[in-house]
């Protein structure tokens, strides 16, 4: 049996990995269901239940499957909470051969390969959106005008491409994270945009899962 893994972090900065403050959300899903575990009043939505319904999935001999699982979500699922699952009971999207394929031509990310796939993933929109009125906050026009020229100095890019992808990555850290305070204030209401974006993720994946291995 195959459930899609995949976690929401507090990053404000534009390093996907090393810029990672804290797990704030893990969901789990699969055709029929989803869940989503997080600093929550209710005891059975804790990021601690979290943890025990991933060792609950193991023990049954559950796969967990995801979109950069590998690289992303299951390294810091140990870092921040000390989650282990063994290589052999991880199915990695991007491994696929279609995504091997794409990624000959260039870096496909989640939305470009579910494009491929004829899945919809409006739900990146929605945050996309969001994202956009931090690009005009001054603080945040300088944190990123300082990261790129290191980008510019220490990989070589081009000034004009190093300020936007950083510009990207911190604006789209703000907005999941405040979208995600948003959440909490509301009590977990699944009207949210952070509930629609985090389990939209799953439910994507899930069918990506689908029309990648059958």
């Amino acid at each position: 049996m195959y459930v899609v893994l995949d976690v929401e972090t507090k990053n404000l900065g534009s390093d996907i990995m090393k810029d990672n403050e804290q797990i704030l959300s893990i969901q789990l899903g699969d055709a029929i269901k989803q869940e989503l575990y997080y600093d929550s009043k209710d005891p059975l939505w804790t990021l601690a239940m979290g943890k025990k319904r991933i060792a609950s999935l193991l023990s049954q001999g559950h796969i967990f499957a995801g979109y950069n699982v590998k690289k992303f979500d299951i390294p810091l699922l140990k870092q921040f909470l000390g989650v282990e699952i063994p290589e052999s009971s991880i199915f990695e999207l991007s491994e696929t051969p279609k995504v091997t394929e794409l990624n000959k031509m260039k870096k496909y990310r989640l939305e470009e390969v579910c494009a491929e796939c004829g899945i919809d993933v409006g739900h990146k929109l929605k945050m996309s959106e969001k994202a956009e009125k931090y690009k005009v906050r001054q603080d945040i026009k300088a944190q990123a005008d300082a990261k790129a020229k290191d980008l510019v100095k220490n990989k070589g890019w081009s000034l004009d491409f190093a300020l936007r992808y950083v510009l990207d990555k911190i604006a789209g850290g703000h907005a999941i994270f405040d979208a995600y305070l948003e959440f909490v204030e509301s009590g977990g209401q699944k009207n949210t945009l952070f509930y629609e974006y985090a389990i939209g993720d799953v439910i994507a994946e899930y069918q990506l899962l689908k029309a990648l291995k059958y």
